[in-house]
């Protein structure tokens, strides 16, 4: 793919806190138009590479290339087509939500226009001449949105975006997230939320103890375990009986609990657990397959640790 079409590029970056690997040779490649997910257990790193692309700390080796720009040589200049809310919005607690917005569009050099409508599209209209100390965590971080799409940035990068939000905020940012990329802008998002990952990305990446464990659409990484779909079946009578049943004809990935069964199996086996059973005489309620998810992919690709080295602030 020619250079062009990659927004983002990182080669090889390695960041290190004393004895803490926080990033390890870490190469990325975010085409233009995409919505990128960047998918990661809390301290995988995320937060530090997101750091290092926007120039606000250095790598310790390697390099980031914004538009085939080299951002160590100019970093001021290519934050200036960036869009950037971080994990941890803050404000000045005696401004308005309006003069919040003015004052970021003063710093960015934007028409103060914008302020109104992007507090409009961010459901705070009601709350423009209140102060943004009197705001829940959810209307700050929509807040933190807001003033990250003044100038209509070519590339937004949000870290997190979604946390602290309630589900009727979190729907207003996830179709502010799919307007804006369907006008051209580039979203980057970094989250451990699997399943707004899944409804909004077209690529994903996935970081682990700081080191990339795969990076394409989000189809091929969740197939990408080749783990097949999951056959449920609400058993009438003894779950565990069925599940033997169904062992015994050769399924190995079988589990139960309660009047329920799971086995692992493609489309055209399922019609043979079904008839072991009638064999066996166990009568099947119901039964539904599930397909394999992202969330799948993500628990095979980073094993079943709860907590990873990586990143010293968090993600």
């Amino acid at each position: 793919m020619a250079e062009a079409e990659f927004i983002i590029r990182t080669e090889g970056l390695n960041k290190r806190f004393k004895t803490v690997q926080a990033v390890k040779d870490l190469s990325l490649n975010v085409r233009k138009g995409d919505i990128y997910g960047f998918l990661g257990p809390n301290g995988a790193g995320k937060t530090t590479t997101i750091k290092m692309i926007l120039d606000l700390i250095n790598p310790d080796s390697g390099d980031v290339y914004i538009k085939g720009i080299l951002t160590r040589e100019n970093g001021v200049g290519v934050r200036q087509g960036i869009g950037y809310m971080p994990e941890r919005t803050q404000f000045y607690r005696n401004l308005t939500a309006l003069q919040t917005m003015e004052f970021f569009a003063e710093l960015k050099g934007v028409d103060k226009a914008e302020c109104d409508e992007l507090l409009n599209k961010m459901g705070l209209e009601k709350w423009k001449d209140k102060k943004v100390g009197t705001f829940s965590k959810g209307m700050v971080q929509l807040m933190g949105i807001g003033q990250s799409l003044l100038g209509s940035p070519e590339l937004l990068i949000l870290d997190e975006p979604t946390s602290g939000l309630d589900p009727r905020w979190a729907r207003i940012l996830k179709d502010t997230m799919l307007e804006v990329n369907s006008n051209g802008t580039t979203v980057f998002f970094s989250s451990h939320l699997l399943s707004e990952v899944q409804e909004l990305c077209n690529r994903v990446a996935i970081l682990n103890k700081g080191q990339l464990i795969i990076e394409d659409t989000v189809e091929k990484v969740s197939e990408g375990q080749m783990q097949k779909p999951k056959l449920i079946l609400k058993i009438s009578g003894d779950a565990g009986a069925a599940a033997q049943v169904i062992r015994k004809g050769g399924f190995s990935d079988v589990d139960f609990h309660g009047n329920v069964v799971s086995v692992h199996c493609d489309s055209h086996e399922r019609t043979k657990v079904l008839n072991l059973l009638a064999q066996a005489n166990i009568v099947v309620d119901d039964f539904r397959t599930q397909e394999v998810s992202l969330e799948d992919a993500f628990m095979k690709y980073i094993g079943d640790e709860r907590s990873v080295g990586g990143e010293l602030n968090g993600d």
